[in-house]
């Protein structure tokens, strides 16, 4: 009972002090989802209400053939038709401040936006209300995480109004505008039309433009001074959706790609070896790795018979009469075979007993008869004869000739005891 008390009391401690971590582990994430509430990240991979999940959702559900772009600006295509930026100086830092990699646009950056601008892209630029009120082009691009001073956008300054909030109108008739009458935001930051030559405002109050663009070379830049109104909080109010839907979509088309920027908020697919490596040396490595394919197949899968190495073993006598009986079945010259035996061992015979060879086996087995010895190969030599009178001998039949001509050859040949005489003691005359 005192075993069992104690490994009760052991189970009560490990399980308060599992309790003890999972409250812990607990309270940490409650505090990680805090943190996250307290700031807007802009990102179309946000739930919060601070995020742009539900404008790209509402662009995949509509058809919109959207994706997100986790690579810096520096490596924007013509496959892009429109790029969505909302980077975030605040979101940045506090990215830096969690340990997360928080991604700054360079001077290359800009110059490639500027380039595919002109070549006919359409850029959506979210103005960084919070660290660009006052500021110039050139601020304005630096603060939102980048290095910019000839402000190869134009990017227009932004001021800061009396109102609290935004409930700007549509003030020009065009594709960007068609079913928005009234959008709801909280920002209160305006872009000045009168220091913003070229701006032509598409969302506007009394104070200034929320929504406005200009064209730069074949392209367009379309700036908001408001992110709000795109988060997932107020997309749902007053013609926000409309709006989101119509700067997106209208410049894209029905086959164009909409990107959302997500490289500067820290999601970021980064440059690889493949990339940099030129494309003559991918083809040459594909070139490679599909040789050693082939010859790992080669090597480990058989495409044919396996080649028998030479057998230099050696073969006894048996094996070899066996060898020589398949042949001679195979090409049907058993008979003439055993027939050759039987005239070779009767010559043998024959020439011993001093007879010619066109004398019968019975008279030769006649002559050799008289003792034991005689008697044997006597019956060898007509067994012979007897297989030679065979149409169709059988493969045993042709072994067992061979072996008989072989006995006899053994017993008369010139290299055998041919001297020997088995002949019956001649019988004396009677008086």
């Amino acid at each position: 009972m005192k075993g069992i008390a104690r490994i009760s009391t052991e189970i009560w401690i490990a399980f308060a002090a599992f309790l003890c971590f999972a409250i812990i582990a607990f309270l940490d994430y409650s505090n990680q989802q805090r943190a996250v509430e307290r700031f807007d990240t802009f990102s179309s991979y946000d739930y919060q209400p601070g995020g742009y999940h539900a404008w790209y959702d509402l662009l995949q559900r509509e058809g919109v053939r959207v994706q997100r772009f986790q690579r810096r600006p520096a490596y924007i295509n013509d496959a892009v038709s429109t790029l969505v930026v909302a980077n975030n100086a605040n979101d940045a830092l506090l990215r830096m401040q969690n340990s997360q990699p928080a991604g700054f646009f360079a001077r290359g950056d800009y110059d490639a936006l500027a380039r595919w601008i002109k070549n006919g892209g359409h850029l959506l630029w979210l103005a960084d209300a919070g660290a660009q009120i006052g500021q110039t082009g050139a601020a304005v691009a630096a603060l939102s995480g980048g290095v910019d001073p000839e402000n190869k956008l134009h990017l227009p300054a932004l001021t800061q109004s009396a109102l609290k909030k935004d409930e700007a109108i549509a003030v020009a008739a065009s594709s960007f505008t068609a079913g928005v009458h009234v959008v709801s935001g909280r920002s209160p930051v305006r872009i000045p039309l009168a220091n913003s030559a070229g701006v032509v405002p598409l969302i506007a109050d009394d104070t200034g433009a929320t929504v406005a663009i200009y064209p730069l070379g074949k392209g367009e830049v379309i700036v908001a001074s408001d992110e709000t109104l795109f988060q997932n909080s107020r997309l749902g109010l007053s013609d926000n959706a409309r709006l989101a839907y119509n700067l997106a979509a209208a410049p894209a088309g029905s086959k164009g790609v909409v990107a959302f920027e997500e490289w500067s908020h820290g999601y970021q697919s980064g440059d690889t070896w493949w990339t940099i490596l030129p494309k003559p040396m991918q083809w040459a490595f594909l070139i490679l790795c599909a040789g050693f394919a082939l010859a790992l197949a080669g090597s480990a899968i058989r495409f044919g018979p396996a080649v028998r190495l030479p057998d230099r073993s050696e073969r006894t006598s048996e094996e070899y009469l066996q060898s020589m009986a398949q042949l001679m079945r195979r090409a049907r010259a058993s008979r003439k075979a055993v027939r050759d035996l039987a005239q070779l061992g009767h010559h043998e015979v024959a020439q011993a007993l001093g007879f010619p060879d066109a004398t019968p086996a019975s008279l030769l087995a006649t002559r050799l008869r008289g003792s034991e010895r005689g008697d044997r190969i006597a019956d060898a030599l007509i067994e012979l004869d007897r297989l030679a009178g065979y149409e169709q001998p059988s493969s045993a039949e042709l072994i067992r000739a061979a072996a008989l001509c072989f006995t006899l050859r053994k017993e008369y040949a010139s290299h055998g005891d041919w001297r020997r005489r088995y002949r019956r003691t001649a019988q004396r005359r009677t008086a």
